[in-house]
């Protein structure tokens, strides 16, 4: 059976092509997915590891600076008596953690994850639409 632009021959190789073509895009679509996860499963490791770390070095300077500012306290205390020595070193210590939570939640705001995976996507976009608009 004849079609109206050509032959039987042209229309199955017309029919090939897009299906090469919709193999090809599920392909990447999949890699793509897959590239994700692991780079998500990456990030999530190294994100865990550098917590990990932090606490750990959280845990020895807290301790050093508790025994520090009892010290302080003990020592104020004698001069300006101890409930006031004590809340005056409380009121600086809420202040200063006050500060540093807001400086660490900015930086973490600017954290970009997964910066692999979204430049493989962005290439292979900018490639299928070069493509599409060169036919």
């Amino acid at each position: 059976m004849a079609t109206l632009g050509g032959s039987d021959e042209a229309s199955d190789g017309i029919l090939t092509l897009v299906k090469e073509t919709a193999t090809g895009i599920g392909q990447l679509v999949a890699d793509h997915i897959r590239l994700a996860r692991i780079e998500m499963t990456a990030d999530a490791k190294s994100y865990a590891r550098e917590v990990g770390l932090l606490l750990v070095g959280a845990f020895i300077l807290a301790t050093g600076y508790g025994l520090g500012c009892i010290a302080a306290g003990v020592a104020l205390a004698s001069v300006i008596g101890a409930p006031f020595a004590f809340l005056s070193l409380a009121l600086l210590h809420i202040a200063i953690g006050a500060t540093a939570l807001v400086m660490i939640a900015g930086r973490m705001k600017h954290i970009q994850l997964m910066q692999g995976t979204k430049h493989e996507v962005t290439r292979s976009v900018s490639a299928l639409t070069t493509t599409a608009r060169s036919h």
